[in-house]
């Protein structure tokens, strides 16, 4: 069954997934036009006027835990969920969100900062709404999952190596972030190595490959909506961060660019 037809028969079957679908798509709309002329406030973007703050290694963890613990729960309701193929996905997506939620924040430099309590807010919604639709589609409405036969399709083999080399690349790339600075030192640097030396934000270009590399493997309508949010969230913050390096360090790179190699 085409993936738009199978989207209009959950429309009629499914309207609560359905619904959380579209939202996530106009979310995405909105992020874009939104970040493409506002820095979100986070970071070297941080700026007073955003309402109440919290730490952010608290806000971090509040804020993603909602994608693996939304995705187990529906994912696990399904008699499907010990089948192969639905299986190998879900170990895909705990990989990433695993690590994100309960890892990287302890890992990440300036945990110890503020972080607008908005910016979670909406984060925790979003994350909700994703794993919970992504872990449906993959139990109940993605029939081509639900045989072995999937594993030799092109499409998974494609996507399963496309998921893991945008993993390689945004894990590197935060690697060599963390290590920017030594212990006690404070401030920013230019960030060299990988894929630093096209890049403003490599680790933003890997998190688009990963999911990219999802949805091809699931095939499903919330794993593409889930690329595509990704991408329309990433790439204005990619922008930000290149203009802000471009404005601050007077050597930085000029062959660089910001978030596709080359080109953008």
């Amino acid at each position: 069954m085409p993936i738009t037809e199978a989207f209009s028969d959950s429309l009629r079957a499914h309207p609560l997934y359905t619904w959380a679908v579209l939202g996530i798509i106009m979310l995405g709309v909105v992020s874009f036009v939104l970040l493409l002329f506002i820095s979100a406030p986070y970071g070297r973007h941080l700026r007073p006027g955003w309402g109440p703050t919290i730490n952010a290694t608290a806000l971090w963890v509040i804020m993603e835990a909602p994608s693996p613990i939304s995705f187990a729960f529906v994912y696990f309701m399904s008699d499907r969920a010990f089948e192969t193929v639905p299986l190998i996905l879900f170990g895909m997506f705990m990989l990433h969100y695993v690590y994100r939620s309960f890892i990287y924040p302890f890992r990440m430099r300036g945990g110890h900062k503020r972080k607008p309590l908005v910016t979670g807010g909406l984060a925790f919604a979003f994350n909700v709404a994703n794993g919970s639709t992504n872990a449906f589609a993959i139990t109940e409405l993605a029939p081509h999952l639900w045989s072995t036969a999937w594993l030799n399709d092109p499409r998974f083999i494609l996507g399963v190596a496309v998921f893991f080399t945008g993993f390689a690349i945004n894990q590197h790339s935060d690697a060599v972030l963390r290590n920017l600075r030594k212990p006690g030192e404070s401030g920013y640097k230019i960030p060299y190595g990988g894929l630093y030396r096209w890049l403003s934000s490599p680790n933003y270009f890997g998190e688009i490959v990963e999911w990219i590399g999802f949805a091809v493997a699931a095939w499903t309508v919330p794993a593409w909506v889930f690329a595509w949010f990704t991408a329309t969230n990433l790439i204005p913050r990619a922008f930000s961060n290149h203009r802000w390096y471009l404005e601050h360090f007077s050597d930085y790179p000029k062959n660089r660019r910001a978030i596709i190699p080359f080109l953008l």
